[in-house]
């Protein structure tokens, strides 16, 4: 059996390429009654490993992630996340597949600004909202296809499984977590 899967591991296809995305993000929890969303963009690099006679492939990437959230009808957050999901793909076709997994990100840097453009300062933010997570730990669902040639095309859904905000010192931490829904394109070298 050993001799079988080193075979198998050998003759792997490994592919990289290059990803970009469009994606709606909201928040869900219990603390989010009027939650509005925002659009977003990401970026980044990827790559597959297809292993052959199976119709499995490892897909991770690591992309950078502009995300936009309207807190209410006066301030929109702005995050810069780097994401890191490794995600399973199941092909059920040869142009077609279903995938998930985890998702690692990393808030990088979050800014906020009232309705008419100006910055809200970091003390100012922190008495509106409680200080925000720096991990984030989400799970993420998609469908996507290979139609066209070197290029997959996709839609995803991005569960937030941790809070969004760190845990107040007094008090019960808000139940708020990150809601992306992400529709991307990988082109493959």
């Amino acid at each position: 059996m050993a001799a079988v899967v080193a075979a198998t591991a050998s003759f792997a296809q490994i592919n990289v390429g290059v990803r970009a995305g469009v994606d709606m993000n909201t928040f869900w929890g219990d603390d989010t009654e009027d939650a509005a969303s925002g659009i977003g963009f990401q970026a980044g690099a990827a790559m597959k490993v297809s292993l052959p006679l199976l119709p499995i492939t490892v897909a991770p990437e690591v992309v950078i992630d502009m995300r936009n959230f309207d807190v209410n009808e006066n301030v929109t957050l702005t995050e810069w996340a780097l994401d890191i999901p490794v995600l399973v793909r199941f092909s059920l076709l040869p142009i077609l597949y279903l995938e998930a997994g985890p998702e690692f990100a990393f808030n990088l840097s979050t800014t906020a600004e009232d309705d008419d453009g100006n910055e809200i300062s970091e003390k100012a933010l922190e008495l509106i909202l409680p200080d925000f997570n720096t991990f984030e730990f989400d799970l993420v669902f998609g469908v996507g296809t290979g139609i066209v040639p070197l290029v997959d095309i996709d839609f995803r859904v991005v569960l937030g499984m941790t809070n969004f905000f760190d845990d107040p010192k007094l008090g019960d931490p808000l139940d708020i977590a990150n809601m992306q829904f992400v529709l991307g394109a990988t082109y493959w070298f």
